[in-house]
């Protein structure tokens, strides 16, 4: 598996390659070429995507892209890092002890680590253990330089800088954000002493069915 400087230089080089070609793609019937980049790849993917009697599904198409190119401008709406490397409080530890992975699942489900592919980082359910219910999850979090990847980058697990963000409802007291650096394994390891228990492993990145 690639580390994350690499797969970020070849998302880099392909949308690069990617633009270059939507620029050179030229309107079959005037044999123009579009200038506005935009407007050059959708026209390119809708013209490429084309199905004989299937119109309505191009023009459908041809919304979504725009949507997408239009969210694409738009802030990165994934909350931001704010990783902390201080002493964590005693009020904060006593809080983490109160958590621990959603064992209440469906039967035949296995509880364990999820990759998101919006948020772009692993995943688990947990609970609150004295009121013995959902309170929300717990991800790790890939960081470069302190913040989250710009591109959807899945790194190996020897990535050194990660972080342990709480999205959990279970007490007065905020969970900071945890910077861990180190692997992966490392960051799950000081997340068990943390809440006192054994979480799940977390699958193979390398795995294809990660």
């Amino acid at each position: 598996m690639l580390s994350a400087d690499e797969q970020e230089h070849i998302i880099r080089a392909n949308k690069e390659a990617f633009e270059q070609l939507a620029l050179s793609w030229r309107n079959p019937e005037t044999g123009e070429t579009e200038p506005d980049l935009r407007q050059a790849v959708r026209k390119m993917i809708c013209e490429y995507l084309a199905v004989p009697g299937y119109a309505c599904a191009g023009w459908v198409l041809h919304d979504l892209i725009g949507s997408l190119q239009g969210a694409a401008l738009d802030e990165d709406y994934r909350p931001e890092i704010q990783p902390t490397e201080e002493k964590i409080s005693d009020g904060v530890r006593a809080a983490l002890k109160r958590l621990g992975p959603d064992g209440h699942i469906s039967d035949g489900a296995t509880l364990c680590w999820d990759w998101d592919e919006g948020e772009w980082d692993w995943e688990l359910s947990i609970r609150d253990t004295q009121e013995d219910v959902d309170c929300g999850y717990v991800a790790i979090v890939p960081l470069k330089n302190g913040r989250r990847f710009e591109y959807r980058i899945k790194p190996p697990p020897s990535h050194n800088e990660w972080a342990l963000r709480f999205v959990a409802d279970c007490s007065n007291i905020a969970i900071p954000d945890i910077l861990i650096k180190g692997s992966l394994h490392e960051a799950k390891r000081r997340l068990d002493m943390l809440l006192g228990i054994d979480t799940p492993e977390i699958p193979d990145p390398t795995s294809p069915e990660s």
